[in-house]
Protein backbone atom coordinates (compact mmCIF):
# COMPACT_ATOMS: atom_id res chain seq x y z
CA UNK A 1 0.00 0.00 0.00
CA UNK A 2 1.59 3.27 -1.07
CA UNK A 3 2.41 5.74 1.64
CA UNK A 4 0.40 8.94 1.65
CA UNK A 5 2.72 11.91 1.60
CA UNK A 6 2.63 13.91 4.79
CA UNK A 7 0.88 17.24 4.48
CA UNK A 8 3.19 20.19 4.05
CA UNK A 9 3.80 21.96 7.34
CA UNK A 10 2.00 25.20 7.79
CA UNK A 11 4.22 28.24 7.92
CA UNK A 12 5.01 29.15 11.48
CA UNK A 13 3.49 32.35 12.73
CA UNK A 14 4.49 34.48 15.65
CA UNK A 15 2.53 36.97 17.61
CA UNK A 16 4.17 40.31 18.26
CA UNK A 17 4.86 39.44 21.94
CA UNK A 18 6.50 36.16 20.86
CA UNK A 19 8.60 37.96 18.27
CA UNK A 20 9.65 40.55 20.82
CA UNK A 21 10.47 37.79 23.31
CA UNK A 22 12.69 36.04 20.77
CA UNK A 23 14.45 39.15 19.53
CA UNK A 24 17.48 40.43 21.40
CA UNK A 25 16.86 43.75 23.12
CA UNK A 26 20.27 44.90 21.91
CA UNK A 27 19.01 44.84 18.30
CA UNK A 28 16.25 47.32 19.07
CA UNK A 29 18.52 49.39 21.25
CA UNK A 30 21.38 49.70 18.79
CA UNK A 31 19.08 50.41 15.85
CA UNK A 32 17.10 52.98 17.84
CA UNK A 33 20.30 54.79 18.82
CA UNK A 34 21.89 54.67 15.35
CA UNK A 35 18.74 55.68 13.43
CA UNK A 36 18.06 58.47 15.94
CA UNK A 37 21.60 59.80 15.55
CA UNK A 38 21.28 59.60 11.76
CA UNK A 39 18.02 61.58 11.92
CA UNK A 40 19.58 64.29 14.08
CA UNK A 41 22.66 64.47 11.82
CA UNK A 42 20.54 64.78 8.66
CA UNK A 43 18.37 67.47 10.24
CA UNK A 44 21.48 69.36 11.41
CA UNK A 45 22.96 69.29 7.89
CA UNK A 46 19.71 70.65 6.48
CA UNK A 47 19.57 73.43 9.09
CA UNK A 48 23.18 74.43 8.46
CA UNK A 49 23.44 74.22 4.67
CA UNK A 50 19.91 74.69 3.30
CA UNK A 51 17.59 77.64 3.71
CA UNK A 52 14.53 76.41 1.80
CA UNK A 53 12.20 73.49 2.32
CA UNK A 54 12.95 70.82 -0.29
CA UNK A 55 10.50 67.96 -0.58
CA UNK A 56 13.09 65.30 -1.36
CA UNK A 57 15.15 66.19 1.71
CA UNK A 58 12.06 66.23 3.94
CA UNK A 59 11.13 62.78 2.63
CA UNK A 60 14.69 61.56 3.27
CA UNK A 61 14.73 62.82 6.87
CA UNK A 62 11.22 61.48 7.39
CA UNK A 63 12.25 58.01 6.21
CA UNK A 64 15.21 57.93 8.60
CA UNK A 65 13.06 59.25 11.43
CA UNK A 66 10.43 56.58 10.73
CA UNK A 67 13.07 53.87 11.15
CA UNK A 68 14.16 55.44 14.43
CA UNK A 69 10.57 55.62 15.72
CA UNK A 70 9.86 52.04 14.66
CA UNK A 71 12.82 50.67 16.62
CA UNK A 72 12.08 52.89 19.62
CA UNK A 73 8.50 51.55 19.57
CA UNK A 74 9.69 47.93 19.41
CA UNK A 75 12.09 48.62 22.25
CA UNK A 76 9.33 50.13 24.38
CA UNK A 77 7.05 47.16 23.64
CA UNK A 78 9.79 44.75 24.66
CA UNK A 79 10.34 46.60 27.92
CA UNK A 80 6.58 46.67 28.59
CA UNK A 81 6.41 42.91 28.06
CA UNK A 82 9.53 42.29 30.16
CA UNK A 83 9.42 44.75 33.07
CA UNK A 84 12.47 44.94 35.25
CA UNK A 85 11.75 43.77 38.78
CA UNK A 86 13.26 45.35 41.84
CA UNK A 87 15.12 42.33 43.21
CA UNK A 88 16.90 43.96 46.11
CA UNK A 89 15.62 44.39 49.61
CA UNK A 90 15.11 48.07 50.58
CA UNK A 91 17.85 47.75 53.24
CA UNK A 92 20.24 46.46 50.57
CA UNK A 93 19.33 49.37 48.32
CA UNK A 94 20.13 51.86 51.09
CA UNK A 95 23.47 50.16 51.73
CA UNK A 96 24.27 50.34 48.02
CA UNK A 97 23.40 54.02 47.91
CA UNK A 98 25.64 54.71 50.92
CA UNK A 99 28.49 52.79 49.28
CA UNK A 100 28.00 54.87 46.15
CA UNK A 101 28.92 58.02 48.11
CA UNK A 102 32.41 56.60 48.65
CA UNK A 103 32.59 55.67 44.95
CA UNK A 104 31.75 59.24 43.95
CA UNK A 105 34.51 60.49 46.24
CA UNK A 106 36.93 58.05 44.60
CA UNK A 107 35.91 59.37 41.19
CA UNK A 108 36.62 62.94 42.24
CA UNK A 109 40.09 61.90 43.48
CA UNK A 110 41.32 61.04 40.03
CA UNK A 111 40.42 57.54 38.90
CA UNK A 112 38.78 58.86 35.73
CA UNK A 113 41.54 58.96 33.12
CA UNK A 114 39.38 59.75 30.09
CA UNK A 115 37.98 62.76 31.91
CA UNK A 116 41.52 64.03 32.46
CA UNK A 117 42.34 63.33 28.83
CA UNK A 118 39.32 65.34 27.69
CA UNK A 119 40.36 68.23 29.92
CA UNK A 120 43.83 68.11 28.33
CA UNK A 121 42.32 68.19 24.81
CA UNK A 122 40.31 71.29 25.73
CA UNK A 123 43.21 72.93 27.56
CA UNK A 124 45.62 72.94 24.59
CA UNK A 125 43.53 75.22 22.31
CA UNK A 126 42.46 77.31 25.32
CA UNK A 127 46.12 77.93 26.23
CA UNK A 128 46.89 78.79 22.60
CA UNK A 129 44.31 81.57 22.88
CA UNK A 130 46.79 83.36 25.11
CA UNK A 131 49.36 83.18 22.31
CA UNK A 132 47.14 84.34 19.44
CA UNK A 133 44.86 86.64 21.42
CA UNK A 134 41.23 86.29 22.50
CA UNK A 135 39.71 88.30 19.65
CA UNK A 136 41.75 86.50 17.00
CA UNK A 137 40.87 83.07 18.39
CA UNK A 138 37.15 83.88 18.39
CA UNK A 139 37.44 85.18 14.85
CA UNK A 140 39.04 82.01 13.45
CA UNK A 141 37.52 79.15 15.48
CA UNK A 142 34.35 80.12 17.39
CA UNK A 143 30.91 78.65 16.79
CA UNK A 144 29.91 81.37 14.33
CA UNK A 145 26.72 80.89 12.23
CA UNK A 146 27.87 82.65 9.06
CA UNK A 147 31.22 80.87 8.93
CA UNK A 148 29.62 77.47 9.58
CA UNK A 149 26.98 77.99 6.92
CA UNK A 150 29.80 78.96 4.54
CA UNK A 151 31.35 75.51 4.99
CA UNK A 152 33.55 75.71 8.09
CA UNK A 153 31.58 72.88 9.73
CA UNK A 154 34.51 71.95 12.01
CA UNK A 155 33.72 75.07 14.05
CA UNK A 156 30.69 73.24 15.53
CA UNK A 157 33.24 71.39 17.64
CA UNK A 158 36.17 73.80 17.39
CA UNK A 159 34.44 76.58 19.31
CA UNK A 160 33.85 74.25 22.26
CA UNK A 161 37.61 74.10 22.91
CA UNK A 162 37.83 77.89 23.36
CA UNK A 163 36.93 80.08 26.33
CA UNK A 164 36.23 83.73 26.88
CA UNK A 165 38.40 84.17 29.98
CA UNK A 166 40.51 82.33 32.53
CA UNK A 167 37.53 82.26 34.90
CA UNK A 168 35.37 80.75 32.17
CA UNK A 169 37.97 78.04 31.51
CA UNK A 170 38.55 77.17 35.19
CA UNK A 171 34.82 77.03 35.93
CA UNK A 172 34.10 74.74 32.99
CA UNK A 173 37.04 72.42 33.66
CA UNK A 174 36.15 72.13 37.35
CA UNK A 175 32.61 71.07 36.43
CA UNK A 176 33.90 68.69 33.75
CA UNK A 177 36.30 66.98 36.17
CA UNK A 178 33.56 66.58 38.79
CA UNK A 179 30.64 65.40 36.64
CA UNK A 180 32.77 63.71 33.99
CA UNK A 181 34.50 61.61 36.63
CA UNK A 182 31.15 60.53 38.07
CA UNK A 183 29.85 59.52 34.64
CA UNK A 184 33.06 57.70 33.77
CA UNK A 185 32.94 55.68 36.98
CA UNK A 186 29.19 54.99 37.03
CA UNK A 187 28.35 54.65 33.36
CA UNK A 188 31.57 53.26 31.92
CA UNK A 189 34.60 55.11 30.61
CA UNK A 190 33.51 55.13 26.96
CA UNK A 191 30.13 56.69 27.73
CA UNK A 192 31.85 59.93 28.76
CA UNK A 193 33.38 60.92 25.39
CA UNK A 194 30.22 59.86 23.54
CA UNK A 195 27.93 61.90 25.78
CA UNK A 196 30.25 64.92 25.75
CA UNK A 197 30.70 64.89 21.96
CA UNK A 198 27.00 64.59 21.14
CA UNK A 199 26.05 67.18 23.75
CA UNK A 200 28.74 69.61 22.54
CA UNK A 201 27.56 69.25 18.95
CA UNK A 202 23.93 69.49 20.03
CA UNK A 203 24.73 72.68 21.90
CA UNK A 204 26.56 74.16 18.90
CA UNK A 205 23.71 73.33 16.50
CA UNK A 206 21.21 74.94 18.89
CA UNK A 207 23.50 77.95 19.27
CA UNK A 208 23.55 78.70 15.53
CA UNK A 209 19.86 77.99 14.94
CA UNK A 210 18.21 79.67 17.92
CA UNK A 211 18.37 83.43 18.59
CA UNK A 212 20.30 85.46 19.37
CA UNK A 213 22.84 84.84 16.63
CA UNK A 214 26.49 85.51 17.23
CA UNK A 215 29.83 83.79 17.90
CA UNK A 216 29.94 81.37 20.82
CA UNK A 217 32.80 79.67 22.68
CA UNK A 218 33.05 77.28 25.61
CA UNK A 219 32.70 73.64 26.62
CA UNK A 220 29.56 74.23 28.68
CA UNK A 221 27.19 72.66 26.13
CA UNK A 222 29.01 69.33 26.47
CA UNK A 223 29.26 69.64 30.25
CA UNK A 224 25.58 70.45 30.67
CA UNK A 225 24.91 67.41 28.48
CA UNK A 226 26.87 65.25 30.94
CA UNK A 227 24.80 66.65 33.81
CA UNK A 228 21.60 65.99 31.86
CA UNK A 229 22.73 62.41 31.19
CA UNK A 230 23.49 61.90 34.90
CA UNK A 231 20.08 63.35 35.78
CA UNK A 232 18.31 60.68 33.71
CA UNK A 233 20.85 57.98 34.64
CA UNK A 234 20.34 58.53 38.38
CA UNK A 235 16.57 58.46 37.93
CA UNK A 236 16.64 55.13 36.11
CA UNK A 237 19.26 53.37 38.24
CA UNK A 238 18.71 54.74 41.71
CA UNK A 239 20.96 52.37 43.67
CA UNK A 240 24.06 53.48 41.80
CA UNK A 241 23.83 56.97 43.29
CA UNK A 242 23.34 58.59 46.67
CA UNK A 243 19.67 59.17 47.45
CA UNK A 244 19.93 62.93 46.92
CA UNK A 245 22.00 62.82 43.71
CA UNK A 246 19.06 62.96 41.29
CA UNK A 247 17.70 66.05 43.03
CA UNK A 248 21.16 67.60 43.07
CA UNK A 249 21.57 67.27 39.30
CA UNK A 250 18.08 68.69 38.80
CA UNK A 251 19.04 71.66 40.99
CA UNK A 252 22.24 72.25 39.02
CA UNK A 253 20.33 72.27 35.73
CA UNK A 254 17.67 74.58 37.14
CA UNK A 255 20.35 76.90 38.50
CA UNK A 256 22.15 77.04 35.15
CA UNK A 257 19.02 78.01 33.26
CA UNK A 258 17.96 80.50 35.92
CA UNK A 259 21.38 82.15 35.79
CA UNK A 260 21.14 82.12 31.99
CA UNK A 261 17.84 83.98 32.13
CA UNK A 262 19.50 86.82 34.07
CA UNK A 263 22.72 86.79 32.03
CA UNK A 264 21.23 86.14 28.61
CA UNK A 265 23.45 88.80 26.98
CA UNK A 266 26.66 86.87 27.70
CA UNK A 267 25.48 83.29 28.43
CA UNK A 268 24.68 81.01 25.48
CA UNK A 269 21.40 79.56 26.74
CA UNK A 270 20.75 77.88 23.39
CA UNK A 271 23.97 75.86 23.72
CA UNK A 272 23.06 74.87 27.28
CA UNK A 273 19.58 73.82 26.16
CA UNK A 274 20.87 71.84 23.18
CA UNK A 275 23.53 70.11 25.27
CA UNK A 276 21.14 69.24 28.10
CA UNK A 277 18.56 67.89 25.65
CA UNK A 278 21.16 65.72 23.91
CA UNK A 279 22.35 64.29 27.25
CA UNK A 280 18.86 63.50 28.51
CA UNK A 281 17.75 61.92 25.22
CA UNK A 282 20.91 59.80 24.97
CA UNK A 283 20.44 58.53 28.52
CA UNK A 284 16.80 57.74 27.77
CA UNK A 285 18.01 55.61 24.85
CA UNK A 286 20.94 53.73 26.34
CA UNK A 287 20.33 53.48 30.11
CA UNK A 288 18.20 50.55 31.20
CA UNK A 289 15.65 51.45 33.91
CA UNK A 290 15.73 49.86 37.37
CA UNK A 291 18.70 47.57 36.70
CA UNK A 292 19.64 47.33 40.37
CA UNK A 293 21.10 43.84 40.38
CA UNK A 294 23.73 41.77 38.59
CA UNK A 295 26.15 42.93 35.93
CA UNK A 296 25.43 45.56 33.33
CA UNK A 297 24.43 44.33 29.88
CA UNK A 298 27.46 44.76 27.58
CA UNK A 299 26.88 47.29 24.81
CA UNK A 300 29.68 46.74 22.24
CA UNK A 301 28.04 48.98 19.63
CA UNK A 302 27.77 51.88 22.09
CA UNK A 303 31.36 51.25 23.23
CA UNK A 304 32.49 51.41 19.59
CA UNK A 305 30.74 54.78 19.27
CA UNK A 306 32.63 55.83 22.41
CA UNK A 307 35.99 55.01 20.80
CA UNK A 308 34.95 56.93 17.68
CA UNK A 309 34.04 59.88 19.91
CA UNK A 310 37.51 59.73 21.52
CA UNK A 311 39.12 59.94 18.07
CA UNK A 312 36.87 62.82 16.98
CA UNK A 313 37.52 64.82 20.16
CA UNK A 314 41.29 64.35 19.83
CA UNK A 315 41.17 65.30 16.14
CA UNK A 316 39.02 68.32 16.98
CA UNK A 317 41.65 69.59 19.42
CA UNK A 318 44.33 69.21 16.74
CA UNK A 319 42.29 70.95 14.02
CA UNK A 320 41.32 73.81 16.35
CA UNK A 321 44.93 74.28 17.49
CA UNK A 322 46.10 74.35 13.86
CA UNK A 323 43.45 76.96 13.04
CA UNK A 324 44.59 79.16 15.92
CA UNK A 325 48.20 78.92 14.72
CA UNK A 326 47.20 79.67 11.13
CA UNK A 327 48.10 76.17 9.89
CA UNK A 328 44.55 75.08 9.00
CA UNK A 329 43.02 76.33 5.78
Amino acid sequence: MPLTPAPAPKPATETVPELLHRTNLHDFKVKAVLWSLATVAAAAIWLIYFHELKLKFVVFIGAIGAQALKNIRLWREWRAANPHVQKQHPDSIRERQQASIKELADAARGRAWLTRGLVACIAVPSILQVVVGLERSIEVASVEPVAIQAGEWWRLLGGTYLHGSLTHFIGNMTALILFGSILELKGGALRLPLVYLLAALGGSVASITLPPEGPSVGASGGIVGIIGYLFMFSRRQTTKFPAAFHGATASVLAGLFTMGAFGYWFIDNAAHFGGALAGVVLAALVVEPARNFGEEIPEPAVDLLGWIAVAILAAGAVVTSMALLGLHQ
